[in-house]
């Protein structure tokens, strides 16, 4: 566990978690860790896209649709990474994903129908094509039409787990599925609520807020946001009613730093140190902040770690309990969830649109309830409590609009600090530990290309981008 950072504390004292060089067992510090924290400490301008994809890293399975959305006739249109892809029933109930413009004359397959077991038939002039994109007739050509066998259109590798369609989007070969599932969905042991919707906003940007500790400034209020009384169904009810009652106790001041806790080839997880609670005296406008409230009777809660959906000792990743973490390709986890107490972990994975809009996957994973009542009780617990205060109300109500199309810039040059140590992380090392660094050599429409095999030609040309033609987005 790599543990950084420094702060002065409200009391004036110096609060300095750094190790010298060593992490907390005394081996020596990780080097990227250490590179990120240093980085850190001088107003880093690493950019958004010098080497993050702004259309996604492409050597990866993305979460597509959910399998029962799929209909033995009607075919499925989703766009990914900016690319327009057909979803339809195959044979054995396989669903087949194909590019969505018809190789004959470019209509749109999704338009057509699957008139045949496995096929989809273009509504424009007949042509049948098959989960192989190899067209198998032309219903208005003649039966032994010569077209039959030289006309084929680009088909994805697909796969399935739990009831939702995974594609691949890379031009290499790919991997297991499971090297890209988050562990805690393959655990047979946990039990997932998935929630589906699409934000305007690129993609990188849910990331990066999803490590950055934005919390403590965005998500305190409870009344006076977005319309506050004008608006009171949108008033986060939740937190007068939670058993911690966290609306009468002190509120985060400040972070006095960043605990990387855990790093591997795909993910980097972290807590915050040296959390204050209560006012904290700031000399450069010469005022103490927050101001504490009357109604803030209750002392501040006593945990170990900061996570809020997690606990002391191992997650159910199997790691360290963390608050905020990143995982190749896209996602976040917020807490790490925990079996004892039993404590759901909050995940996002973000699934590039076009520039502009992102498809959210949201998991609520954590132990599969033993008993009926128990699996009634958390059936009751997502749809009452978790959906409509985390993923509803903080999510798309106070983050998405923050950050959403038009309100953020990702031309202008950024400054990042020490609570932008995981971003930094993710923006410089984690990116280039990518397949799409490692197979092709760089990342398209970054500012380092692909430089080797099948990404050269296309990186040269670029990756045509279109309107956002459908929205989709629900639960499961």
């Amino acid at each position: 566990m790599v543990e950084l950072g420094t702060r002065t504390g409200a009391n004036g004292s110096n609060g300095t978690n750094a190790t010298n060089g060593r992490t907390i067992d005394g081996s020596p510090l990780a080097h990227d860790a250490e590179m990120a924290w240093r980085e850190a400490q001088g107003a880093s301008q690493i950019g958004p896209f010098d080497y993050v994809p702004p259309m996604g890293f492409r050597e990866y399975w993305y979460p597509a649709v959910f399998k029962k959305d799929v209909g033995a006739k009607k075919p499925v249109f989703v766009k990914m990474l900016g690319e327009d892809i057909v979803f339809f029933r195959g044979k054995a109930d396989k669903v087949y994903a194909l590019f969505d413009w018809c190789p004959h004359r470019s209509a749109r397959l999704s338009q057509g129908e699957s008139l045949f077991p496995g096929t989809i038939t273009c509504e424009y002039h007949g042509y049948t094509f098959n989960g192989e994109g190899e067209c198998v007739a032309g219903l208005i050509d003649a039966p032994n039409t010569p077209i039959v066998g030289k006309m084929k259109g680009r088909s994805y590798p697909t796969d399935e787990h739990d009831g939702v369609v995974y594609v691949w989007m890379g031009e290499t070969e790919p991997v297991p599925l499971a090297e890209d599932l988050p562990p805690e969905i393959v655990d047979s042991r946990n039990h997932s609520y998935k929630h589906v919707s699409v934000w305007d906003a690129n993609w990188t940007e849910p990331v990066n807020q999803g490590i950055d500790y934005h919390e403590a400034y965005l998500h305190r209020k409870t009344f006076n946001y977005m319309g506050g009384w004008t608006q009171p169904w949108k008033f986060k009810f939740h937190g007068l009613l939670s058993k911690e009652l966290p609306f009468f106790r002190p509120r985060v001041a400040n972070y006095g730093g960043i605990k990387i806790v855990h790093e591997d080839e795909k993910r980097v997880c972290s807590n915050p140190v040296n959390v204050a609670y209560g006012e904290d005296f700031h000399p450069g406008v010469n005022a103490s902040w927050p101001r504490k409230r009357w109604y803030m009777f209750l002392p501040k809660r006593v945990r170990k770690t900061f996570s809020l959906m997690g606990a002391d000792g191992a997650s159910l990743l199997g790691i360290p309990s963390f608050s905020h973490g990143v995982e190749l390709p896209s996602k976040i986890r917020t807490g790490s969830g925990s079996e004892k107490p039993a404590i759901s972990l909050h995940m996002r994975w973000m699934v590039p649109v076009t520039l502009e809009t992102c498809r959210v996957w949201t998991y609520t994973i954590g132990r599969e309830p033993k008993t009926m009542l128990g699996k009634a009780y958390k059936k009751l617990w997502y749809h009452l409590w978790r959906k409509p205060n985390t993923i509803t109300r903080i999510n798309e109500w106070e983050d998405l609009v923050t950050f959403q199309k038009d309100r953020l810039r990702y031309d202008l040059p950024q400054k990042l600090s020490t609570l932008d140590t995981v971003v930094i992380y993710f923006r410089r090392h984690l990116a280039q530990r990518s397949r799409d660094f490692q197979r092709l050599g760089g990342a398209y429409g970054s500012n380092h290309p692909p430089t080797k095999g099948a990404g050269l030609q296309q990186a040269a040309t670029g990756f045509e981008q279109r309107e956002l033609v459908g929205v989709e987005g629900g639960d499961c």
